[in-house]
């Protein structure tokens, strides 16, 4: 009786052994990854080796399979990312806090990732929500520390006639190169946790028991130091570039910049401990929430809200 014997190895890139393993004989996949299977021969016979024999087998029939529009789905590991959308992904690491200090939930996700969709939808569940772009506005004010600070480092030309910052103008000349971003960034950044701080403590004085922090920034600034979790909104880039485009009226040049300089999705989710998607119809992104307000539940160290998502 022949045994089963296992070799376990590192993949680093898309192929991994099979593309470079003399000693293989075939290849078992699925219906949805037999091109990768042929995308694998293809390889193979450019480093002088012999073609894998392909066996595409069925999948076990799915009747949740958590993506829309498609409940029928074979089990996969597709169907089986959908289902982790809005689950715990990532054990919590608790904080101790002071008596009457919110449990604080850090939001965030690249631009246009449907961050403020979510918002709305845990405050309806009973959250309190700190919007950090609008927080952030108020960091530019005059008589700011930021506001004498960035009309030093870019001059007046970003001033309107009321000598109020404007944002607009100050946005296309910090994006469009790495450096100045990052000056910018050191500047209001931490002006901007101060507010958040202080807002945490508002909130506090009013008994609220849990607090959305929605800030894109939220892992780039350090800011995960002040929050009990780590939910991740995603979508894919492609998908960001064209919500960008239809709703901010910049052009394609600077909307690839904007979204070229934040962290990419896969730097995020590895410290998400839930991960969203708004790629599909709203009710989708509900049940997502829901998931994750029903879980979040079960963690706090009393119960946060008496609403039922």
């Amino acid at each position: 009786m022949i045994g089963l014997q296992h070799d376990i190895v590192p993949i680093t890139d898309p192929i991994g052994p099979a593309g470079t393993d003399p000693n293989y004989g075939c290849l078992i996949v699925s219906e949805e990854t037999i091109k990768g299977g042929l995308y694998v021969n293809s390889v193979r016979e450019q480093n002088g080796l012999n073609k894998l024999d392909i066996h595409a087998i069925d999948l076990v029939a799915d009747s949740d399979s958590g993506i829309p529009g498609q409940e029928d789905e074979k089990m996969s590991s597709t169907g089986q990312r959908h289902r982790l959308l809005g689950s715990l992904v990532r054990p919590v690491q608790r904080r101790q806090h002071p008596d009457g200090h919110p449990y604080v939930i850090g939001l965030t996700g690249g631009i246009a990732s449907g961050k403020s969709a979510i918002s709305k939808r845990l405050e309806s569940f009973g959250a309190s929500v700190i919007n950090c772009d609008l927080l952030g506005h108020q960091a530019y004010l005059p008589g700011k520390k930021a506001y004498s600070e960035v009309i030093e480092t870019f001059g007046e030309q970003i001033l309107e006639e009321s000598k109020e910052i404007n944002r607009s103008a100050l946005s296309k000349i910090a994006f469009s190169d790495k450096e100045k971003l990052a000056k910018l960034s050191q500047i209001v950044w931490p002006e901007i946790l101060v507010l958040i701080e202080e807002e945490i403590r508002n909130l506090a004085c009013k008994a609220t028991s849990v607090v959305v922090l929605e800030a894109a920034v939220l892992l780039e600034a350090g800011w995960e130091s002040i929050v009990d979790e780590i939910w991740v909104s995603i979508i894919p880039e492609k998908e960001a570039l064209s919500r960008v485009l239809s709703r901010d009226g910049i052009s394609e040049q600077q909307a690839q910049n904007r979204i070229k300089s934040q962290m990419t999705n896969e730097e995020r989710i590895v410290k998400a401990n839930v991960v969203f998607s708004t790629l599909w119809d709203p009710k989708y992104t509900q049940k997502q929430v829901e998931k994750a307000w029903k879980g979040l539940q079960n963690r706090l160290p009393c119960t946060a809200s008496d609403s039922k998502p």
